[in-house]
């Protein structure tokens, strides 16, 4: 349960601070979230990343179904042929593992904070 809880807060405060912020605020707002509620290293780690996976590839959907041209055909055409869901699920993962290990350190710091 603690785990949804991480995923929504995660994925409400990257939300927000991608609105005004730079994209690596994800890795500060997982180590924040991560930090505060105490989780496992594996729970904060896959929360994390799992949360920003679907924000991203969300993010990515929606704002390549608002262009005329498609941005990941190009884009996949440049990487080499690559079809739209892989371009998508290349953004996920980038943001996820960014975002699991500022989880995962923000679990680690918790640990070694404790008196």
């Amino acid at each position: 349960m603690k785990i949804l809880f991480l995923m929504v807060n995660v994925i409400f405060w990257s939300f927000l601070a991608q609105l005004f912020l730079p994209w690596w605020f994800v890795g500060i707002v997982s180590f924040v979230v991560a930090y505060v509620l105490h989780l496992s290293k594996f729970n904060s780690f896959a929360g994390s990343l799992m949360a920003i996976f679907i924000l991203w590839t969300l993010k990515a959907w929606f704002a390549d179904s608002n262009f005329d041209v498609p941005m990941s055909q190009i884009l996949g055409s440049l990487l080499g042929n690559i079809s739209s869901s892989a371009i998508y699920f290349l953004t996920g993962i980038i943001g996820g593992l960014s975002a699991g290990l500022a989880g995962l350190l923000g679990s680690w710091s918790r640990t070694l904070s404790k008196p």
